[in-house]
This record gives C-alpha cells, sequence and structure tokens, in this order.
C-alpha cells in the first residue's frame, strides 16, 4: 500500500512546493509593482510618460522586464486622481513538479497604486502673489499732472497801434502782394501790429500755463538783394515802438527782391523771457515790432525800399493739470486690475533676527550674538508657476524687488524699511525648471537670474518718509535701468521664456536675501524687503503661488477683519488633517489680534474647529513665554492689545479634514479648495495700523508619496 501510495504522495508533496513557490514569486511580482509605482508617481501630474518609464525601469532593477519572458508592466495615472500612478506587473511562474502534468508555469498578475501629494499651494489662486492692495502714501495719495500741448495756426495781425511805415495795414494779409507795407528810410524805422487773436486758456482751469516758443514769420522783399535787414522784438504790456519793454531782437537778412517768407523764433523759442500771464498775450499787449536796418554806407540806406506783405505769428505752449489722486490698488504690469489680497511677499534680510518674522533667512536669533539654527537660505523661499499644458513665452515679473527704505514702521509703500541701521540690502531672485520633481531639487536647472542687479542697495524714498543720509530710490532718481534703484514702485521682468509643455511644467522663483557668492556679505544688513509676483503666457494663464513655505507681510486696519487665502486643499486629502505653522503670528502693536482658519462651502466659508500648541523657537529675549500652551476652538487670539502671545514662537494648527470634503468652489471665488486665513482686528479704523512679518507652512500629515488601496 505504501508502495502503491507513494506517488500520490510524491505528487502532493509537488503540489505543496509549486505552490509555495508561485506564492513566493508572486510576492516579489507584488513587490516589483509597489516600487515601480512609488518610482514613477513623482512625475505626476506633468509627465506621465517619465512615470511610465521610470516605473518599467524600477520593475526591470527587480528583475521583471517589460516584454522579457512574457513579462508584462503596464502603467498609467488613475482617472480620479492625476496624482496617483496605477502598475501592473504580470509573469509566468515556472513550476517544478506539476510539469510532470503537463504544467509547465503559472500566470501572475499583481496591481499596485501610489500617490504623489505635492507641496500644498499656497497664498494665491490667481496669476500673482503678494499683492497687498493700495500702495500707501504719507498724505493717502499723490498729485499727480497731466501736460497738454498747444500750438496756434498761423495768426495775421488785426491792428497796427504805431510806427512810420506806409500803409502797414497791407501786412494784415498775404494776399495783397502789390500793396505791401514798406519803408525805404532810416528815420524813424519802427512799426509795430497787434490783435493777432491769439487763443489762451481761461484762468482757474490749469495749474500751470506755459508759453514754449513764439514763432514769427515775415512775408518780406527788398530792392537790395544783398545788404538790407530787419529786426524783429515783441511786447508783452502794449509798448509803443519807441519804448523799452520789447523783447530781445531776432534779425532777419532780407536776400531777395521778391516776396519770401523768413522766420524767426520758433517752437522752443521765448524771445529771451518766461511769458508770465496769459494776459500778456491779449491783442492789446502782445504786439510784433519791425525795425528797418541800414548797417552802414554804401549799405542798404534811404535809396532802397523794403515790404512786407505779411506778418504772422504761432504760440507754442503747455498746460500742467494737476489733480489729487487717492491711494490705489497696485495693478499689473500692464495695467490690469489685481485683487487686493491683504500681504505682500517679504524677505528679511540676512543681518536681522528671527523674532522679526523670518523663520529661515534672518541669521541671527539676537544680532551679532545667538545663531538662528534654522537659518537657510538655500531652501527657502520658493514661489511655484505653474505653467498650463501648450502655453508659451512664460513672463515672470516682479514688482518692486529691491531694497529701498520707507518709513520704519513699513506702512507705505510695499513696506521695505530697516530695523536698525542703514547697511546695504541685497535680494536674489532665479527661476528654475524643476522638472517637474518638485521634492528633488537635485535636477532643477537655472532659466533666469537677477544676478546682481538688485544686490547690496543702500537706498531710501524719502517721499515715502524713508530715512536721510542715503542715495535716493525714489521715483526719477535714475534713470539708468542697469541701476537696481530704477525699478523701486515699478515691474521688473524677470524671465519671459517659460513653457508649459505638453503636460504642463512647474517652475519654481527662489528669493533670498543671503549672497551666492559671499556668504557673509549681508551680515550687518537688518531690514525687510516686500515684493509682489505676476506671471503670464500665451495659450493659457499660469498660477503662482508659494510653495509648502512662504513669507508675508501684512499691513493690518484696526478695526476690521483681513482675510488672506492660505493653501488650495484638494478634495482627495478627506479625511486627513491639515498641519498649519505659523512662525511669530501676532505683532500687531497695540492692536488685539483674533485667528481663525476658514473652510470653503459651497455657500461661503465657515470657521475651522481647530486644535494648536506653541513653543518657543528661539533665545531671544524679546521672545514671549509660549511653552506649552495648547488650545482648542474656532479661533486663537495672537495678541491681546499690546501683548504678543507668540513673538518667537511657532505655532502649530492641525484641523481634521471632514470626510465629505469636496473641496468646494464658494461663490465669487476664482478655484476650488482655497482655505483662508482672518485677522480680526480689535481697536477702530483710527487705531494706528499694525504691521505683521508671518512665515506660513502648510502640509498635510503623512508621507508626500506613499501607496494606496488600488
Amino acid at each position: 500500500m505504501f508502495v502503491l501510495s507513494l506517488t500520490l504522495f510524491v505528487g502532493l508533496c509537488g503540489l505543496v512546493i509549486d505552490v509555495a513557490w508561485y506564492w513566493a514569486n508572486s510576492l516579489r511580482v507584488q513587490r516589483a509593482a509597489d516600487a515601480s509605482a512609488l518610482a514613477g508617481v513623482v512625475y505626476l501630474p506633468g509627465d506621465e510618460a517619465g512615470a511610465i518609464t521610470a516605473a518599467r525601469n524600477e520593475a526591470a532593477k527587480n528583475g521583471y522586464t517589460n516584454g522579457v519572458g512574457g513579462v508584462v508592466v503596464t502603467a498609467g495615472k488613475d482617472v480620479a486622481n492625476t496624482r496617483s500612478l496605477r502598475v501592473s506587473v504580470a509573469a509566468n511562474v515556472p513550476t517544478y513538479f506539476m510539469h510532470l502534468f503537463g504544467i509547465n508555469q503559472i500566470a501572475t498578475s499583481r496591481v499596485s497604486q501610489a500617490e504623489y501629494i505635492l507641496p500644498v499651494p499656497m497664498g494665491s489662486p490667481e496669476n500673482y502673489f503678494g499683492v497687498f492692495g493700495q500702495v500707501r502714501t504719507p498724505a493717502g495719495g499723490t498729485n499727480q499732472t497731466t501736460t497738454t500741448t498747444f500750438a496756434t495756426t498761423a495768426l495775421l495781425p488785426t491792428t497796427s497801434p504805431s510806427g512810420n511805415w506806409l500803409t502797414p495795414a497791407n501786412a494784415y494779409s498775404d494776399t495783397d502782394s502789390d500793396a505791401s507795407a514798406t519803408k525805404n528810410s532810416t528815420t524813424n524805422p519802427y512799426q509795430a501790429w497787434s490783435g493777432f487773436s491769439i487763443p489762451t486758456p481761461g484762468s482757474g482751469t490749469y495749474t500751470t500755463f506755459t508759453v514754449d516758443g513764439i514763432e514769427l514769420q515775415v512775408g518780406a522783399a527788398s530792392s537790395d538783394p544783398t545788404t538790407c535787414t530787419l529786426r524783429a522784438s515783441l511786447s508783452y504790456n502794449g509798448a509803443t515802438v519807441t519804448g523799452s519793454n520789447w523783447t530781445t531782437t531776432r534779425t532777419i537778412a532780407l536776400n531777395s527782391t521778391s516776396q519770401t517768407n523768413y522766420t524767426v523764433g520758433g517752437p522752443s523759442d521765448t524771445w529771451g523771457r518766461t511769458w508770465s500771464s496769459t494776459s500778456e498775450l491779449s491783442n492789446s499787449n502782445f504786439r510784433v515790432r519791425l525795425e528797418y536796418v541800414n548797417p552802414g554806407t554804401p549799405a542798404c540806406d534811404n535809396n532802397y525800399l523794403v515790404s512786407v506783405d505779411s506778418i504772422t505769428v504761432k504760440l507754442y505752449w503747455h498746460l500742467d493739470t494737476t489733480v489729487w489722486v487717492p491711494d490705489a490698488n497696485l495693478q499689473g504690469p500692464n495695467g490690469e486690475i489685481l485683487n487686493p489680497r491683504g500681504f505682500w511677499g517679504a524677505m528679511l534680510a540676512q543681518g536681522s533676527e528671527d523674532v522679526n518674522g523670518d523663520a529661515y533667512l534672518a541669521n541671527y536669533e539676537t544680532r551679532t550674538s545667538a545663531l538662528n539654527p534654522d537659518y537657510n537660505p538655500a531652501g527657502y523661499y520658493d514661489y511655484a508657476v505653474d505653467m498650463p499644458p501648450g502655453s508659451a513665452n512664460g513672463e515672470v515679473q516682479i514688482y518692486d524687488p529691491g531694497f529701498c527704505a520707507t518709513d520704519s514702521s513699513g506702512q507705505y509703500g510695499t513696506g521695505d524699511r530697516w530695523f536698525s541701521g542703514t547697511a546695504a540690502i541685497s535680494a536674489f531672485y532665479t527661476v528654475y525648471d524643476t522638472q517637474n520633481t518638485l521634492y528633488d531639487l537635485s535636477d532643477d536647472t537655472v532659466v533666469a537670474s537677477s544676478g546682481d542687479l538688485f544686490r547690496r542697495q543702500q537706498a531710501s524714498d524719502q517721499t515715502l518718509d524713508g530715512p536721510t543720509g542715503v542715495a535716493s530710490c525714489a521715483d526719477g532718481a535714475t534713470s539708468n535701468q542697469a541701476d537696481g534703484r530704477y525699478w523701486h514702485d515699478k515691474w521688473w521682468t524677470l524671465t519671459n521664456t517659460l513653457t508649459g509643455g505638453s503636460d504642463g511644467k512647474v517652475y519654481r522663483v527662489h528669493t533670498a536675501s543671503t549672497d551666492p557668492n559671499s556668504a557673509s556679505d549681508q551680515l550687518s544688513a537688518n531690514g525687510q524687503n516686500s515684493f509682489a509676483l505676476w506671471a503670464s503666457a500665451s495659450g493659457g494663464t499660469p498660477n503662482v503661488y508659494g510653495l509648502g513655505a512662504m513669507e508675508a507681510f501684512s499691513p493690518l486696519d484696526g478695526g476690521s477683519s483681513s482675510v488672506f487665502y492660505l493653501a488650495q486643499i484638494d478634495a482627495i486629502h478627506a479625511g486627513k488633517t491639515v498641519v498649519i505653522n505659523l512662525w511669530d503670528p501676532g505683532d500687531t502693536g497695540s492692536l488685539s489680534a483674533t485667528l481663525q482658519i476658514m473652510i470653503p462651502g459651497t455657500s461661503g466659508y465657515s470657521a475651522a474647529s481647530v486644535k494648536w500648541s506653541s513653543a518657543k523657537g528661539t533665545t531671544n529675549s524679546g521672545a514671549s513665554s509660549c511653552n506649552g500652551k495648547t488650545g482648542t476652538g474656532t479661533s486663537i487670539v495672537t495678541n491681546t492689545g499690546g501683548t504678543s502671545q507668540f513673538n518667537g514662537c511657532w505655532v502649530s494648527i492641525e484641523v481634521r479634514i471632514p470626510s465629505t470634503y469636496t473641496a468646494p468652489t464658494p461663490p465669487g471665488e476664482t478655484g476650488p479648495g482655497w482655505w483662508k486665513i482672518k485677522y480680526v482686528m480689535g481697536g477702530t479704523a483710527a487705531s494706528t495700523p499694525a504691521f505683521d512679518v508671518t512665515t506660513w507652512q502648510v502640509t498635510i500629515r503623512g508621507n508626500p508619496v506613499h501607496l494606496v488601496l488600488p
């Protein structure tokens, strides 16, 4: 019986061995699929072809090469989530004993899916970032002058009030060539004409009326074609021909025996004087005088005849109209309307203290002594320019890119200011092609850079109450566009060569105050530089936003609510937790401040329930005693009305995303899923505004690249 059963036992053993072998190999296939999904998903959403190639390359590294030995590796975007890659690996597992029964191999197939959570977009759903709103001035507005230029037609006289010429009325028209005003004697050689009816503006309409030039044209002839001369002058108060109130003269050398037009004066010739009022151009006061000249024997004398057929006057002037223009919201480079968003983009100088609101670019915790361990100019701050598929000629412009000090509170312009001293401050802007691998900076390539254009600017705008004793960077201080001061309160083009490719592409704009070529160059610089970013393209509109972290400078008015875009949270994160880290919020001076996180809904926004904690993040003696503070609810008090609760502190806020969250677009919003942060300020509208610099970070809890159930 044993011998007879031996064949069965051997067959069963073979079956167990082959099944175990199959199971072990199917696990290998699963691990290969997992590795492939994780390797390829980082190329999404922009480069699906790259994702497929990376997935197949990773499968080959694990022993499963597509198209070899019956292996099939397929990969592609998930239809419901473009940041998720689905990979299938199919292979044949050879048998050992089952082939005795005609089964030589068993097919196996495993599926894996990975998700790639990109850095959370922050601060803006539009094609611009850091547009506070008004570009404020000390007086709340400016006088703007418009210049309008005018020129009359050729005006003829209508009267000849005094003089000794024969028939002077014949010069009133250029049609009586045979009846000219004449003179043939140097005795009493003068003749005046008036009544030109010069049109001038009425009083009270314009701030300034300025005569730019007066052109006189005389149609004249001389019986001596070589030596006879006339001298012309103008009166502004109705002087007699022999009076003293005449302008400097202009000489007319007559060189023809036939009527010829001679022109003296011109559009920029005021005849040696400033014309101070429109009354000087009236019919009674404005006069033209001609003098018959005998330059000496045997030159033109009483034997020769000078005739004048016509006299015409052209007046050139300009009017300056000045009107008061209240402070206006910042407009785009082409004059387009930009919605006010409540903050400027900002970065502190290398030599600043972190308690001033910048967690990563300030080198010091306390100036010149304690260093900031989080100082990281290479890693912060980055702003995305998300180019849509098929777009081209992508342009990035920066408003007020260089440092130009204004009032020390930061209340004017974009708020550039020195915290102490007047050391030169630098700003550097670099555009990188991210290759659509936003977590991997090693493959980024430089597209454009500001170079040294905004390096070491030591200047102030005294029209915005900047300090004295340094160079001016006010508008008009320099006309040299190679001087960074020229671009104060102007848009400057960083690049115009970005493209979206077939799948879209994300570029990053890196901002820093530390000189990349001199690590200690800016250690004495203690101040703040504020700016705004704007992008455009043909074939689509880019989006501009902070990449996971950003710094904002927020002028906050008393007795009001200030609302900013915080971050865009996609629907795929429903049920997860948003972690919001704020560095140094609540520097609102004497104004109390309460902070809320606002979640979008289909009909509007509502305050989220939060859990928060705080921790002191600096050794600076001015930091708040915030260690261990925690709380829950729908609001966080950041200032009690003169006392900042979190100066020099990290505040970590957690918000559980509802499982039913769909990233809605509330009425009036431009995109889905944009959360907001709201400051409710104490005081009244007449209160002194507060000026807060804060570093913001937003993440979704969990690994950015991870497997999900397929």
